[in-house]
């Protein structure tokens, strides 16, 4: 009983941390998508200011790679542990659903291994 007792505000707290990792995960990648699609609907003459933007940043960020790789990097995994902290939320929400997930899963398999047999 004790057991059971702990399983299921772990469990709770396992899938509001996925939920709100996930949802936090969404919104991200909804804005991401929407500033890239605003560049994308640009009339010509804003497009054609978009590809001077972008090759001017990708020679920035060459000559940047270039006499500072420490620093380059540095600021790579920053923007990508940045972006990417909602799969924290994630992954220990995952964590803490695992026991819960295995015991229903647990007793899934003996239930099944219960029935009654119509073979002949």
């Amino acid at each position: 009983m004790q057991s059971s007792f702990l399983r299921c505000p772990k469990s709770i707290a396992g899938t509001a941390l996925v939920v709100l990792g996930m949802f936090v995960l969404y919104e991200n990648l909804a804005g991401a998508l929407a500033r890239f699609s605003h560049v994308l609907g640009a009339n010509g003459s804003d497009a054609l200011g978009v590809l001077p933007a972008f090759a001017l940043a990708v020679s920035q960020a060459a000559q940047s790679q270039a006499f500072d790789h420490h620093g380059f990097l540095q600021g790579l995994f920053q923007q990508m542990f940045i972006s990417s902290w909602p799969l924290i939320f994630v992954i220990l929400g995952t964590a803490l659903s695992k026991d819960t997930l295995a015991a229903s899963k647990k007793r899934l398999c003996t239930c099944r291994s219960r029935r009654p047999s119509f073979d002949k």
